[in-house]
């Protein structure tokens, strides 16, 4: 009867090393699916030159919405970012990021034909297994929303404050009125009636009615005729 040859040593250790790689393969998408799931919130790393280490699909479709650039790992991230000022910025951050700081900004960022957003922006510095900075992270969120709204009410607040100051500025001061017929003088010397001129510097209006006292007098006059 023949025996059945051994298994083979290489033979193990091939597929444990393919296991471990599918292992390896269900973590990296664990963890892409992670960075994917928060809604609103975009994630990228750098290297020490850089170049673009990792990034959530969102700020792929970030930086083609704002700088029209496809962008792809090992894509050096300031050469995408065409405004100076922008650049300059994104580097000093960066920097920062890689001297060993935690930085949290609001900023605005992309290019003013395409579209200009506005960012709350986390940079972290990256370390490898030895303790050295190998790079950085950038959590960004998405606030243009917030922000916009924030300025639409504060020029609502400011335009409501000049209309206030406007209209307590027109009835503000000395009126000359006539004390007999109380009619009011105008800036170019005419006569306006009490009413009009109040109804013309203010919002108020005027429902007309009679006091007592003139009802009293006006039916005097009107039994004496």
């Amino acid at each position: 009867m023949p025996s059945t040859p051994p298994t083979s040593p290489a033979l193990l250790s091939h597929d444990e090393a393919l296991r471990e790689l599918d292992r390896n393969r269900q973590r990296l998408m664990l963890l892409q699916n992670i960075l994917e799931s928060p809604h609103g919130v975009i994630f990228f790393s750098l290297d020490t030159a850089y170049r673009y280490t990792s990034f959530a699909r969102a700020h792929a479709q970030t930086m083609k919405a704002i700088w029209g650039a496809t962008i792809e790992i090992g894509t050096c991230m300031l050469e995408v970012i065409r405004d100076e000022a922008d650049r300059q910025k994104a580097k000093a951050n960066f920097d920062a990021a890689l001297a060993g700081e935690n930085l949290l900004k609001e900023e605005e960022y992309g290019d003013a034909n395409l579209q200009r957003t506005f960012w709350e922006n986390r940079y972290s510095p990256l370390y490898d297994d030895a303790g050295a900075i190998a790079g950085l992270t950038v959590f960004v969120t998405d606030i243009t929303e917030r922000r916009r709204a924030a300025e639409n009410l504060a020029k609502a607040q400011h335009e409501l404050s000049l209309s206030l100051e406007n209209q307590l500025r027109q009835l503000r001061g000395i009126i000359p009125i006539c004390s007999y017929c109380k009619k009011i003088r105008n800036d170019d010397q005419s006569w306006q009636q009490l009413e009009a001129y109040i109804s013309a510097h203010s919002d108020a209006l005027f429902s007309h009615g009679i006091c007592p006292t003139c009802f009293d007098r006006q039916m005097a006059l009107h039994d004496a005729e």
